[in-house]
């Protein structure tokens, strides 16, 4: 009995110790062995960042504060930032894991009073004041060796989808310390330098008009070091990045020059457009000013980039609410892209992060072309049924005109491309120039410029097919405190100056965890509505102008015998106009209160399809089973019956010797 109970004793020490080897060689050998089945990759690196991290040559320091202790003693709110804690830390673990031993983490959970919290105050760590003395922070410091430092000031749940990139961002800049060098080129008045601001001042005084810089390249100059590039540049140097705005009209020496600038490893911005109302020089000559021209066509070619010449992006679904003119009822435009998230979430890129409110007018249609060692990704389009229409001289501004030539499409159209690889010149054999070899003698000779042939490494451009986004009239908007942000436009066009600033691995990091999935059957119902109100509306207005036209016809007939006469007739006629118009409204609110009415079933409906379909999925499974499980039992009591039947068969048999 005794060894029976050793025996026993022996099996339990047995299993507890082979279940502590288990969880051991789990936590050691095993601990990088992961498997991600997020739909986004949630918790997988990107090769971007990879890349980044495999060229670091320098330890750097992670300090990692969050306020863990003073979350559980919070709110249910702040308790929830736990989990928010448990994937930043996982992410930096990834991040110290892939640096090749140059990436240290610290965690710290800074308490009052201690030393830990003095560190992230005067790191510039956002804090909150839960009490007088407990304050939260969650932040993170990363340092290298020569002392310098940058932070992620505050880690923001709704911003989960960029922080791969953030973090990526941060190691990247505390590498690369040094303000960025931008330089503006453009065929429009986007920089105003030339004017001081005592002769502004001046100006101003006296009434007269000045055209001051875009704001949105104010705005570029709070972060880098901006400088106008003049339309008959020769040579562009030491700058990081190159903004060209409605490109055309440049020299054959200014397009050779943003050539080379590219052969040399330099990063462009473009903005193009088939029909840019914010050139004011195009209303000078009643046409349409568009770019690119052929000259930068040459160009975009090699980039395998095309902008189709009068043709526009339209989407009924994201068409914005507006008017060409002062005297014309407001409406539905298609000229206006309102775009919001449905324009961006199949792409996933970081430029658009956070962009759901940008608005664009008239943008073209860009299309890409295949070219060695060059890859193209679609930034922004429309929906996938928007579709692409031409227009030209007055459709340009009828609305109605717009709208009869446009037919719903099966695909997006898109329109912001990054193209990313090693580009070929588009001036393979250079350009002749004139040069003064003897000044004396003024004497001209032609020679050759010296020629990249190919880029010598990676590197990027990014087009847009609208330059009027990026404009004061449609970016920002005057409020009695000044000029503010109208929308995301400004945003979209810092973040592209912010990533191609950065290292091409940096462009490539992903957005993750954005998902939308729009209804569209909602759309469709809520489009079709405010399509029938807009024809309410436009026949009310119709109405009215058609009884002051009457009014003023009768008014026209009016002298001393017939005065009485006509305000009468005047009288009778408001009378039945607000009959109508009081029909006419009525009609309107019938057809708002259908559409409302039509979204409210469909909400209702899956309002009862979640309430009602668990428990009938149980119900009916509940009747299987106890169908089933009766089955079962009825076959195992004939079963105990037959076998009793047999034993007792067997019982009454008497044995005989023979």
């Amino acid at each position: 009995m005794m060894d029976k109970h050793k025996e026993n004793y022996l099996k339990v020490i047995l299993g507890l110790f082979s279940m502590t080897l288990m969880i051991y060689i789990g936590s050691t050998l095993f601990k990088k062995a992961k498997v991600d089945i997020t739909e986004e990759g949630l918790y997988t690196l990107s090769k971007g960042t990879k890349s980044i991290l495999s060229k670091l040559d320098a330890p750097i320091k992670l300090k990692l504060y969050y306020s863990k202790t003073a979350a559980n003693k919070g709110t249910e709110g702040l308790r929830a930032f736990n989990n928010h804690y448990l994937y930043v830390q996982e992410l930096l673990r990834q991040y110290a894991s892939n640096s090749r031993n140059n990436i240290t983490l610290e965690v710290i959970d800074p308490r009052p009073d201690t030393p830990e919290e003095e560190d992230a105050m005067a790191y510039g760590l956002k804090k909150f004041n839960l009490t007088e003395t407990e304050r939260y922070f969650f932040g993170l410091v990363a340092e290298n060796e020569s002392g310098t430092e940058k932070i992620i000031e505050f880690f923001d749940p709704n911003l989960k989808d960029k922080l791969e990139y953030d973090l990526t961002k941060l190691i990247y800049t505390v590498l690369n310390p040094q303000k960025k060098n931008i330089g503006i080129l453009s065929s429009m008045k986007v920089m105003n330098n030339d004017l001081s601001p005592q002769m502004v001042q001046i100006m101003r005084m006296q009434g007269k008009p000045i055209e001051d810089s875009w704001m949105v390249t104010r705005m570029l100059s709070e972060f880098y070091n901006v400088k106008k590039i003049e339309k008959d540049a020769k040579l562009i140097s030491g700058i990081d990045l190159l903004v060209i705005i409605h490109p055309k009209g440049f020299s054959n020496e200014t397009l050779f020059a943003i050539d080379q600038y590219v052969m040399k490893g330099g990063k462009l911005l473009v903005f193009t457009d088939p029909n840019a109302v914010s050139d004011r020089s195009a209303e000078m000559y009643g046409g349409v000013s568009s770019s690119p021209d052929a000259g930068f066509k040459k160009l975009m070619d090699k980039w395998g980039i095309e902008l189709k010449e009068n043709t526009y992006a339209g989407d009924k679904y994201l068409s914005g609410v507006g008017r060409f003119n002062p005297n014309m009822p407001p409406g539905r435009l298609l000229a206006l892209l309102n775009c919001n998230e449905q324009c961006t979430n199949e792409y996933k890129d970081n430029i658009t992060s956070g962009i759901n409110n940008s608005t664009f007018v008239f943008p073209g249609v860009l299309n890409t072309k295949t070219v060695e060692g060059v890859e193209h990704t679609p930034i922004m389009s429309t929906t996938a049924k928007g579709n692409s229409y031409t227009a030209m001289g007055y459709e340009l501004n009828n609305p109605q005109a717009l709208w009869k030539k446009f037919s719903e499409g099966s695909k997006p159209v898109v329109i912001a491309y990054k193209a990313t690889g090693k580009f070929k010149s588009a001036f393979p054999d250079g350009i002749k120039i004139k040069v003064d070899k003897d000044k004396k003698k003024k004497d001209k000779k032609e020679e050759k410029n010296e020629v990249v042939k190919e880029s010598t490494k990676e590197n990027a451009v990014i087009v847009f097919s609208d330059v009027d986004f990026i404009n004061d009239q449609f970016a920002f908007k005057k409020t009695f405190l000044g000029m503010a942000v109208a929308n995301d436009n400004s945003t979209l066009f810092l973040n592209s100056v912010e990533a191609l600033t950065g290292d091409v691995d940096l462009m490539s990091v992903r957005s993750k965890g954005r998902i939308n999935r729009s209804f569209d059957v909602i759309n469709e119902i809520e489009f079709e509505a405010e399509k029938r109100t807009a024809d309410k509306v436009k026949e009310i207005n119709a109405s009215i102008a058609k009884f002051q036209a009457e009014l003023n016809q009768l008014g026209s007939k009016a002298n001393e015998g017939n005065i009485a006469l006509l305000q009468n007739e005047g009288i009778r006629k408001k009378k039945e106009l607000a009959k109508k118009i009081a029909v006419l409204k009525k009609e309107l609110r019938a057809v708002k209160r259908e559409g409302r009415e039509k979204v409210e079933e469909i909400g209702k409906f899956f309002q009862y399809l979640n309430t009602l379909l668990v428990p009938f999925i149980i119900i009916i499974f509940g009747v299987y089973y106890n169908r089933k499980r009766s089955k079962l039992m009825q076959g195992r009591r004939i079963s105990k019956i037959e076998n009793e039947e047999s034993r007792q068969n067997s019982g009454n048999l008497t044995e005989v010797n023979v």
